[in-house]
Order: structure tokens, then C-alpha cells, then sequence
């Protein structure tokens, strides 16, 4: 995975972040400057867009990588979700299929990873906001998820039952709330096999944090066919300025995230 924006598969995003040493009395000087300067950012009010109706809205565009990457998804409190008794027989046989899973080296390492999977991936994401409705473009197989806003979801009958479903948002106050269905179940929540039903339903709160410098995702799961609750996990990603997305050819370059 060539170029910086690759290497959470290789590093980890602590490494990448490790703050730097100096000696003496120039280094406290520095010490005290950085930390005075990290301050004044995490306490500066985050950027906005004004539209051309007047309207004005968090501005949450821009090119933006998850911190932290791992193949399995936890709840908020770090536990394995609530799966009923079957969907558990389906995670372990996973499981184990994903412990003897060899690199693919055909087609189906092309197929959508669905959202939220999509959510996770190691890979830059492009946030494209309008008024109307906000795109996020993944690098990860070149996938677009469009947001519409102030709109409703359509009735089940009318679903298309895709890989990233249907998604409307509005903003309640500073955090984007999107609700997302129409899922099909050909995949799965996470690498390790986390199983979901045509049913499931994603709710995600998007808000910035530390004065725009991060972008943090809350996403509740509802599916009644699969966990006994609904439950939360939560990402957090990190403003990526400079960086663009790259080609992305599923079938020459990368493994599954």
C-alpha cells in the first residue's frame, strides 16, 4: 500500500501521532507551544458552510482517514454485540473461516463491503456537502454514498435492497443524523463475519470534535433478526488536508480490509 495514507494496515495511527522529544530548555519552550497551540485548537468553534439559501451548517468536507483500524466491531463498552443464539452460530463459523481465510485471488474480492463496513476502512474518504444532500466518496473501491437532507426514508416496498442502502439526513443542531435501510445481507458488519439481516437499520450521529481537527461517528444498529438490542460502536476519524484520493483497482493492489 504505497504512500503515507496506507499505512494504518502497517502502522499504527499511534505511531504515526507519537509526539516528538527535545532536551533542555528549548524543548520545554517547544513542549509549552505545542501544548498551548493544541489547546487553541480543541477550544476553537468548528467551521461552517453558509449556503446560498442562507442556511448554515457544520462544514464537515474535506478528506478524512479513521484513526484506528481493527477487523473485529465492539460495542461502545468494548463487547462482542448482542447476537441471538443462531446469528452466534454464524459469527463462530466465521470466525473460524476467517482465521483459515487465504488472500483471495479472484473476483469476489471486488464485492462491496456494505455499510457500515464501508465506515471502517483503512482508506481516505472524501466528504462532498451541499444543502441538498452530502456525498461521501470512499477511496476503498471508488463507492459513493449519497445523504439526501430534510428528506424521508422511502417505504420498505420501495427499497432497493443494495450493498450501502438508502441514507437521509438532517442536521440537530451541530451533529449530522443519518438514518440508513434497505440493506441487502450479502455482507457482513466486519472482517471477522458479524452477521446483519435485510432488516437491519443504522442510525449514525456525525459531529466534529476538537475544533474541526476530527470528525466522530456513533452508529446504532437495530436488527431484531440477528441481536437481542440495539447497540452503538463508535469511529473516529482524523482531518486529512493535502491528501487526495487515489486509484483504487480492487482486482491488481489490495487484500480485504
Amino acid at each position: 500500500m504505497p504512500g503515507l495514507s496506507r499505512q494504518l494496515m502497517e502502522r499504527p495511527p499511534a505511531a504515526l501521532a507519537r509526539p516528538r522529544r527535545f532536551a533542555g530548555a528549548l524543548g520545554r519552550v517547544l513542549a509549552l507551544a505545542l501544548a498551548a497551540s493544541a489547546a487553541a485548537c480543541a477550544s476553537a468553534p468548528p467551521p461552517t458552510l453558509t449556503f446560498a439559501s442562507g442556511r448554515v451548517a457544520p462544514d464537515i468536507s474535506g478528506v478524512w482517514q479513521v484513526t484506528e483500524y481493527k477487523p473485529g466491531v465492539r460495542t461502545l463498552d468494548g463487547a462482542v454485540p448482542p447476537l441471538r443464539p443462531e446469528a452466534m452460530q454464524t459469527y463462530q463459523s466465521n470466525l473460524v473461516k476467517y482465521a483459515e481465510l487465504p488472500p483471495r485471488e479472484d473476483m469476489t474480492r471486488c464485492v462491496p463491503p456494505g455499510t457500515p463496513r464501508i465506515n471502517f476502512a483503512p482508506f481516505p474518504l472524501m466528504i462532498v456537502e451541499t444543502e441538498r444532500k452530502i456525498t461521501f466518496i470512499y477511496e476503498y473501491q471508488h463507492i459513493l454514498r449519497h445523504i439526501y437532507m430534510d428528506e424521508d426514508l422511502p417505504d420498505r416496498d420501495q427499497l432497493d435492497f443494495t450493498y450501502i442502502g438508502d441514507s437521509a439526513g438532517r442536521w440537530e443542531g451541530d451533529t449530522l443524523v443519518i438514518q440508513t435501510a434497505g440493506f441487502n445481507d450479502l455482507t457482513r458488519l466486519d472482517r471477522e463475519g458479524m452477521p446483519h439481516s435485510e432488516n437491519m437499520h443504522l442510525t449514525e450521529h456525525i459531529r466534529l470534535i476538537d475544533g474541526g481537527r476530527r470528525l466522530e461517528n456513533v452508529m446504532t444498529i437495530d436488527d431484531p433478526e440477528t441481536f437481542t438490542a440495539p447497540w452503538s460502536t463508535r469511529l473516529v476519524y482524523e482531518r486529512k488536508p493535502g491528501v487526495e484520493l487515489e486509484e483504487y483497482n480492487c482486482w491488481l493492489k489490495y487484500e480485504d480490509y
